[in-house]
């Protein structure tokens, strides 16, 4: 919630979120890596993940909007700003 997913504060907003990985799915509560007992996506909805999914895989978060970034906290328990990637055309990005 921390890294810039504030608004899901309270569950109000549920993004779609997409996982790589094969298997069964697997109903999973999301909570992030700040060690702060708030810092959880969702408690009361489940995500489907797959069962062969481990720390370290892309979750993909989708649909999050423009302030993403600008709403993230700044190295809040030691973790740095979000980064931001802007693609031009022809697939070639830039930070």
């Amino acid at each position: 919630m921390f890294g810039g997913l504030i608004e899901t504060l309270g569950e109000a907003i549920k993004y779609p979120i997409y996982f790589e990985g094969t298997g069964r799915a697997v109903d999973t509560i999301i909570a992030g890596p700040t060690c702060d007992s708030m810092d959880m996506l969702y408690e009361k909805w489940t995500y489907a993940m797959p069962e062969s999914a481990k720390i370290g895989d892309r979750a993909y978060i989708l649909t999050t909007g423009a302030y993403t970034q600008s709403a993230s906290s700044i190295y809040f328990n030691g973790f740095p700003p979000l980064v931001a990637y802007i693609l031009a055309r022809g697939g070639a990005s830039t930070r």
